[in-house]
């Protein structure tokens, strides 16, 4: 395995005035240091996001230490986690920033050999909430919202990634709650390759992340009128609440979508699934972390920095850029809460969650 190393070092002696670090021994653990923070990906989406914050890392973190991002791909992050969790000395010289793969724990899929709750949890990432929508030909007339779920006339075909991805996980079960059966097809990758597949009438419904939605879907399909939206899955409130994403204020989320065509809330077995699930992943797109029972002191400094440098002015910019939106901080006390859960996760949706994943994985066989 190649590898290389990106230095993202600003001014050490101006940076630690600027900042104001203390003059004390927190100021010397790392001082003249280097962190790294290990990327499961190449170039691209979890990479950009983990070097746009680690850009204004540095001049958050007492002693000016140099911070570095290192790419290790493999598994689908998995590696990188693994390594993490295995491998990395507990200094708080060694961290990962990867996907919150929550199911992949859930389901035990094969080469997961970490566990989130026994990390360290620096802090969490949220990017934009996910949304769905449809070719608009599904339905005689037009399919135009939820009144005409009951005229849709075709085989419903789902663009999929895999059967483990966040987006996959609660948008093929909120159609099925919906009531639109539809078959899986796994192996998409990338946003073109999904909008061209949805484009050329190979597949009908999917869902998306905000970057896929705006710089994609929206000018290929919904701008030409081949595809509306169709529902968002909102921002979790601290109090557990749904409520819809700004990025997305004119799309209903999945609860009121679902009122409209059924007149009622979900329930039942599916909607519990639904719910640990989507909780649970709802608190990060991302996550940063170090092994576990990482030294004390490092972990107390790197939460600290890691939520000042998210609020940069600088970080907020580049992001909006990049991504289009700002990042939000998830801090160690929410947290806490989703990893608890995932520590106590109750037997019956376990199993119901491998056993759905294992047939969609079929579906691509």
């Amino acid at each position: 395995m190649k590898k290389f190393f990106t230095s993202l070092a600003v001014g050490a002696a101006a940076a630690a005035v600027a900042a104001g670090y203390p003059a004390g021994a927190e100021a010397q653990y790392y001082k003249g240091k280097t962190i790294e923070f290990i990327v499961g990906f190449n170039a691209g989406g979890t990479d950009n996001a983990a070097r746009t914050i680690a850009r204004r890392l540095q001049k958050y973190i007492p002693g000016a230490p140099k911070v570095v991002v290192k790419n290790m791909p493999g598994g689908a992050s998995l590696k990188a986690q693994n390594f993490i969790f295995e491998r990395a000395k507990p200094d708080g010289f060694t961290l990962g920033f990867n996907p919150f793969q929550v199911m992949a724990e859930i389901t035990q899929r094969k080469g997961v050999r970490f566990s989130y709750p026994e990390f360290t949890f620096i802090a969490g990432v949220k990017a934009s909430a996910f949304i769905t929508f449809a070719r608009t030909d599904i339905a005689p007339g037009g399919f135009k919202g939820p009144q005409d779920i009951k005229k849709i006339n075709k085989p419903l075909t789902y663009t999929g990634r895999n059967p483990l991805h966040s987006i996959d996980v609660v948008s093929t079960l909120a159609f099925d709650m919906l009531g639109m059966k539809h078959g899986y097809v796994p192996g998409f990758r990338g946003s073109a390759a999904i909008v061209t597949s949805v484009e050329q009438n190979e597949t009908n419904i999917t869902g998306s992340g905000a970057i896929m939605w705006l710089k994609h879907a929206t000018p290929r399909l919904l701008n030409k009128g081949l595809a509306v939206p169709m529902f968002q899955f909102g921002i979790i409130q601290p109090d557990g609440s749904l409520a819809r994403d700004p990025a997305f204020k004119d799309v209903p989320n999945f609860i009121e979508y679902y009122k409209q065509v059924h007149g009622k809330e979900p329930s039942g077995q599916d909607w519990e699934a639904f719910q640990f699930a989507q909780n649970a992943m709802g608190i990060a797109n991302f996550i940063v972390v170090g092994p576990p029972k990482m030294n004390p002191e490092a972990t107390k400094i790197l939460r600290a920095a890691y939520k000042k440098a998210m609020a940069d002015p600088e970080t907020i910019a580049e992001a909006k850029k990049a991504v289009l939106f700002a990042f939000k901080h998830v801090g160690y006390d929410r947290a806490q809460k989703v990893m608890n859960d995932l520590r106590n996760t109750p037997p019956p949706i376990a199993k119901y969650w491998k056993e759905r994943t294992a047939r969609q994985a079929g579906a691509g066989k």
